[in-house]
């Protein structure tokens, strides 16, 4: 793991967690008892920000997450809303995937959920698909709306940000209190 990754903090991330693009949720968990964080990748644009700063975002939140006591593992949950080929790029899904992985750094995800990706959403999975080990492609799932009551645990609607249909928490309130 970069050094540099265990020094950061919310108020030198402060500008990118404000774009409310990637956050845990707390209190949600998945069947299987995982915590469970968020993005929103239609909030993330390669030519503005650069790869370094999403990727400190991503390792912050991983690293609070795996701190947490009684923890079962970490899902995360992309809400693909929105998203456009404008928000992808080939360093940036390299280097996701990578620290998604563990590769990188200690915490690993356990669950992967796609949220409601576009029609075209194979093209980028064909790419995606090769960055990913086999037994991590097998915790990758695309789910609609109506999956993530298959995938949640009980009540998750009151932690799920309320940009998602049938969520209850508001998102910048979410951001504001971790």
């Amino acid at each position: 793991a970069d050094p540099h990754h265990f020094r950061l903090s919310a108020i030198e991330l402060g500008g990118q967690l404000r774009t409310r693009t990637l956050f845990p949720c707390p209190g949600m968990k998945t069947k299987e008892g995982y915590d469970v964080f968020y993005m929103r990748p239609s909030r993330y644009f390669p030519k503005e920000t650069p790869t370094s700063l999403v990727i400190d975002n991503l390792v912050f939140v991983l690293d609070k997450m795996a701190q947490r006591e009684n923890s079962k593992g970490i899902a995360f949950l992309a809400n693909m809303e929105g998203w456009t080929m404008s928000n992808f790029c080939i360093e940036y899904c390299r280097k996701f995937m990578y620290f998604l992985q563990g590769r990188a750094f200690p915490a690993k995800v356990e669950l992967f959920l796609i949220l409601n990706p576009p029609s075209w959403f194979g093209k980028v999975w064909a790419v995606m698909r090769t960055m990913m080990t086999p037994s991590f492609r097998q915790k990758v799932h695309m789910i609609n709306n109506d999956d993530l009551l298959c995938q949640m645990d009980i009540d998750f609607e009151e932690y799920l940000p309320n940009e998602v249909r049938g969520g209850d928490v508001d998102t910048g309130s979410l951001v504001r209190d971790f």
